[in-house]
């Protein structure tokens, strides 16, 4: 056997791990079971299920004083299945059965006591779960924006935010009374408040979103600068091209039908052609003559269309650079100003949370300094007064004719 044996890569090995896999999954099924055990773990066979569970534990064991002994218990259960499987329901169980039927109800009361726990009481359950970071209700927003409202003539007024539940009253604070001040911290652009660790989960939720959010807008921006930008650039210049095509078009269509008209009243006066000849000819002329206007005039249209786009500025590249990048840019502009504004108020917040626990601490310095002093008061009172009795208790030992004329 070599020094540095790894089972996963020694084909004999995963071809005997392979059979014994499938022959336990095909001899599961095959043991009768209560209807009560049978349907426990759902749908699945509870035996596969845990032959399943087994092998997906011991996938990683690359020892061999653990791969051994994993492998002759899984050659035991196989003779243990073949045992207790019955070709018949008619047939006595035998002791492997039996043993069988008590070890998936232990494990299935083990599992019910677990489902029962997580529901009772989710945070001490050996599986419990994890805390919701929705809002939770009945909670009072930090922050109010008390700004006037939005108007035609400012559609966007700048933000001003409020504290109306901050700062608490010593009362209504709770644990040892001492108030914590808050420290103004910044996650990405976005400023919060930070108390303790570690952070809540409803507001990590909340700056992954604003984050996300505003990294998606940045790289829009970006995009339509980079890529969009050119192209629309693109299609205003061949618009121009095709306006200055049909302007030269048309040029050209009125300098050959100004040449035409010409030369067809030089040969009518030379030829001296009947009058009925000449009206008819008249007539076709003109109609001529009308069918081109009206092409010309449709191009005209169409290129005094376009030049006026481009007069007035309509153009794609304006269209994207106002539709597009200024829009987003003044979505960010605005967030920036927000955060701006929520910043300032959670700053005046800070320093009024200071004054008040430097105030609150100097009035405990005081009450703690008055109670000191009424403690030394009662000291030196009761030292006093023990001195006199022991002054009282004590003997005289003066001559009598002292103490009487004492």
């Amino acid at each position: 056997m070599p020094a540095f044996f790894i089972p996963a890569r020694n084909s004999r090995h995963r071809i005997a791990c392979l059979a014994l896999y499938r022959a336990l999954l095909q001899q599961a099924p095959r043991v009768p079971l209560p209807d009560d055990l049978a349907t426990a773990w759902g749908p699945s066979n509870p035996l596969a299920h845990l032959v399943r569970k087994a092998f997906r534990r011991n996938r990683t064991d690359t020892s061999p004083r653990l791969v051994y002994p994993a492998l002759k218990a899984g050659y035991q259960m196989l003779s243990v299945l073949r045992s207790a499987s019955t070709p018949t329901p008619t047939t006595e169980p035998n002791d492997d059965h039996t043993s069988i039927i008590q070890f998936l109800r232990e494990r299935l009361a083990e599992r019910q006591a677990s489902l029962h726990a997580k529901t009772l009481h989710a945070p001490y359950s050996r599986t419990p779960r994890p805390p919701s970071s929705a809002p939770r209700p009945g909670t009072a927003p930090l922050l109010v924006n008390v700004a006037a409202p939005a108007t035609a003539a400012n559609p966007h007024p700048r933000p001003v935010y409020a504290t109306p539940s901050r700062p608490r009253a010593a009362a209504e604070l709770g644990g040892s009374g001492r108030r914590a001040v808050p420290r103004l911290d910044m996650a990405a652009d976005f400023p919060i408040l930070r108390l303790t660790k570690p952070q809540p989960r409803a507001l990590s939720r909340v700056l992954t979103q604003k984050i996300r959010r505003r990294v998606a807008r940045t790289e829009a921006v970006g995009a339509l600068r980079d890529g969009a930008m050119p192209d629309a650039e693109g299609e205003d210049d061949w618009d121009r091209l095709v306006a200055g095509m049909l302007v030269e078009q048309q040029q050209q269509q009125q300098q050959q039908q100004g040449r035409g008209s010409r030369k067809e009243s030089t040969s009518y006066k030379n030829e001296g052609k009947t009058r009925s000849g000449s009206r008819s000819m008249g007539r076709d002329r003109n109609n001529n003559k009308d069918g081109n206007g009206d092409d010309a005039a449709t191009a005209i249209g169409q290129a005094r269309a376009i030049d006026a786009e481009f007069r007035s500025r309509n153009t794609y590249r304006q269209t994207l650079l106002e539709h597009g990048i200024h829009h987003v840019e003044g979505v960010l502009t605005r967030e920036r100003i927000d955060q701006v504004a929520r910043a300032d108020a959670m700053r005046r917040l800070i320093d009024a949370e200071a004054a008040l626990a430097a105030q609150e601490k100097a009035q405990r310095v005081a009450e703690r300094r008055a109670r000191w002093e009424a403690k030394m008061r009662e000291g030196v009172e009761g030292h006093d007064v023990e001195e006199e009795k022991r002054e009282n208790a004590r003997p005289d030992t003066r001559p009598r004719t002292k103490r009487l004329l004492r």
